[in-house]
């Protein structure tokens, strides 16, 4: 199997962490390198990733620098752009690079689609080897009403110990996420189950539960 890799390039530490535990937790069977500068970048030439992840503003490169730096070290690779200024040049620079972009003003449900989209679009979550999961495996039963977007088993297990009464905090530490990645599950929790708040949440969740396990003692 082909060890599958994801470079982040980040140099601030505390945005460079949420996007691991993302990736983490959508892909915990992909390497994860973090690197500050495209010097360190440089490094993982030779173990060329499958995705990489990174903003415009480094220590060594701004804007389009950094995407024509990047293209240039690793062709062809799928890239999302996670950056605090996007304008139509550089919009259209990423774009004729394959480049998504997503700015850092986004919402942390919104960062966590986007991360997903290049995941799926990258490979490393189509299921390609027999040792990842199917494209569709980390979405589970447990929906809001029929039709409605599913939760993930992640967003299951976090709203699991919810319901047992532990804050997003505990629940991070038990999960070994950041708790702003886990209250980030949360608000996109709140959306796919429709409603607005904690106890909201937890009551249709339990709900919908029990009527996945009643279906499946039929």
């Amino acid at each position: 199997m082909k060890n599958q890799k994801i470079l982040v390039l980040e140099d601030h530490p505390l945005i460079s962490m949420v996007i691991e535990d993302v990736c983490k937790d959508m892909a915990p069977h992909a390497q994860i390198h973090v690197a500050t500068s495209l010097v360190q970048a440089r490094e993982h030439l030779f173990e060329k990733p499958d995705l990489i992840i990174f903003d415009l503003t480094l220590t060594d490169s701004k804007g389009q620098q950094t995407i024509d730096w990047l293209d240039s070290m690793f062709p062809k690779v799928c890239g999302l752009i996670y950056t605090g200024f996007v304008n139509e040049d550089i919009q259209t620079r990423a774009a004729h690079s394959g480049y998504s972009v997503v700015e850092k003003t986004c919402s942390q449900s919104t960062l966590a689609h986007e991360i997903e989209s290049v995941l799926f679009k990258s490979g490393i979550l189509n299921g390609s080897s027999s040792d990842s999961a199917p494209a569709n495996e980390h979405q589970s039963n447990i929906v809001a009403y029929p039709g409605a977007k599913p939760l993930t088993w992640r967003q299951v297990e976090i709203m699991r110990m919810t319901a047992e009464g532990l804050s997003a905090k505990m629940v991070a530490q038990r999960i070994g996420l950041s708790p702003e990645t886990v209250r980030g599950h949360i608000r996109e929790i709140f959306k796919r189950l429709e409603v607005s708040n904690k106890a909201q949440a937890v009551n249709v969740f339990l709900k919908a539960e029990r009527s996945v396990k009643m279906k499946l003692n039929d």
